[in-house]
């Protein structure tokens, strides 16, 4: 039988699932947005490929996975902004950008969305549209009826901003700015 790291094997388990997420995630980041074979996820993490399947069972799995941990960040983090932001549903609509903008240029957000993207698909996992549908509340209140429509266009243009960023065509502050009056104008 294998050593286990943890007290339990449960608790082993959960951490050696946190591991594959954790390597997939570097691989993708440092791939600028490669989805990594599990091959290659095995290798990051020092497991037997078929160690890997216990956890994921394909690339799109993985992928679907690595969404539905990164979402609750994302929503955390514009909680936050959005009650800093007020009333006002101008401001609030700005720390969207803001913060969605701070995530794709930042962190693991931009390559993972990149990843995600040569899987379709995996935006319409039930698991990926319940987590990422629990912000639908607040930007139906900012956006009303026209959230289905107005929602993917201001994701797109801050996609697109992040990339002008990441490409050094302009900066954070300068991109922001702009999305962020874009948006306003969204919401006349």
């Amino acid at each position: 039988m294998p050593k286990i790291s943890e007290p339990t094997v449960t608790e082993h388990r959960a951490s050696q699932h946190r591991a594959v997420l954790l390597a997939a995630e570097r691989l993708i980041v440092e791939s600028e947005g490669k989805v990594p074979t599990i091959a290659e996820v095995a290798a990051e993490v020092g497991l037997a490929r078929s160690s890997v399947y216990l956890y994921v069972s394909s690339g799109k799995d993985l992928i679907i996975q690595l969404l539905v941990r990164a979402i609750p960040a994302w929503l955390d983090r514009l909680s936050g902004e959005l009650e800093v932001a007020g009333p006002d549903p101008s401001e609030r609509l700005a720390a969207y950008v803001r913060v969605t903008l701070r995530l794709f240029v930042e962190g693991s957000h931009g390559p993972l969305m990149s990843a995600a993207s040569t899987l379709p698909e995996t935006f319409m996992d039930d698991r990926v549209q319940e987590s990422h549908n629990s912000l639908d509340p607040a930007l139906l209140e900012l956006l009303g009826d026209e959230v289905t429509v107005i929602r993917p266009l201001i994701d797109a243009m801050i996609n697109r901003g992040a990339e002008m960023v990441n490409q050094s065509v302009a900066d954070f502050d300068e991109i922001s700015e702009i999305l962020q009056r874009m948006a306003r104008a969204a919401l006349k």
